[in-house]
C-alpha cells in the first residue's frame, strides 16, 4: 500500500507550521476566539503551539462556522472527535480498515433517509472531517480507496456488507521516515524547525489533546 508524501497532502500540519514559522497567526486565533467563545481549545498542540490545529484547515473554519452548505456541521463534528469514536478509527485503521467504516453505523442511525443530493455533500463533509482527525493523531492517507458497502440490486444478500459510506479513505500511522519525505519537500529552515517539533510530539502522543483524550488508556470495572 503506498502513502501520499505530497506535503500539500495534509490539510493542517504543513498550514500550521507555515503560520508559526512566519508569524502569520492572527487569522486562526480570530477563528478560535469565535468558535469557542472563552472555552478552553481542544486540539491544542502544546503551549508552544497555543491554536487548534484542526483549524489551521479554512475549509474546515467554514464548516464548522455555521456555512449553509454543511447542515449539522457541529454536530457532525462533535460526533467524531467524541474520544469513543476516535479509539474505534484508530483501532479499526491497525487492521487495515478504514476510520469511516466504524462510524457509518452512527450516520446510518442519524440519518436514515437522506436522498441523495443531501447525503452525498454529507458524506463529503464527514470524510473531510475524519481526515482531519485521523491526521491529528499521526495518520496520513494511503493511496485508494477502500470499498466498504457491498450491497447491490439484485445481488445474494445474505453476505454483503451495508454501510453509510460505499467507500472510504485508507490511513496510516506517520512513521518518522514518512515525516522525513514530508520535511524534504519544505524549503524554510523555520518551517521545517516547527514541522519537526510538532510531528515529533504527534507522533510520540505527547501533545496536550492527545494527553487529554488518553486514547490508550484502559478503563477498568472498578474506576467506572
Amino acid at each position: 500500500m503506498m502513502n501520499d508524501f505530497k506535503i500539500d497532502k495534509l490539510s493542517v500540519i504543513g498550514r500550521a507550521a507555515e503560520a508559526y514559522a512566519t508569524g502569520k497567526l492572527t487569522e486562526v486565533k480570530q477563528r478560535a476566539e469565535k468558535l469557542y467563545l472563552g472555552k478552553r481549545y481542544p486540539f491544542v498542540i502544546s503551549a508552544e503551539y497555543p491554536y487548534p490545529l484542526h483549524l489551521f484547515s479554512p475549509r474546515l473554519t467554514t464548516m464548522l462556522g455555521g456555512d449553509a452548505n454543511y447542515p449539522d456541521a457541529q454536530d457532525v463534528w462533535q460526533v467524531i472527535t467524541a474520544r469513543e469514536n476516535i479509539i474505534r478509527m484508530i483501532a479499526i485503521t491497525s487492521i487495515n480498515r478504514t476510520a469511516a467504516e466504524i462510524l457509518g453505523p452512527q450516520f446510518q442511525d442519524l440519518y436514515p433517509q437522506e436522498s441523495i443530493d443531501v447525503k452525498n455533500p454529507r458524506k463529503q463533509m464527514i470524510g473531510y472531517m475524519i481526515k482531519i482527525v485521523m491526521e491529528c493523531f499521526g495518520y496520513i492517507v494511503s493511496r485508494g480507496r477502500m470499498q466498504i458497502d457491498t450491497n447491490r440490486l439484485g445481488a445474494e444478500s445474505s453476505n454483503r456488507r451495508t454501510n453509510y459510506f460505499k467507500s472510504a479513505t485508507r490511513y496510516t500511522k506517520m512513521t518518522i521516515s514518512d515525516r522525513d519525505a514530508f520535511l524534504d519537500q519544505i524549503k524554510n529552515e523555520d518551517m521545517k524547525r516547527h514541522f519537526t517539533a510538532m510531528t515529533d510530539l504527534i507522533i510520540e502522543g505527547r501533545t496536550e489533546y492527545q494527553k487529554a483524550y488518553r486514547i490508550t488508556d484502559l478503563t477498568n470495572w472498578d474506576s467506572l
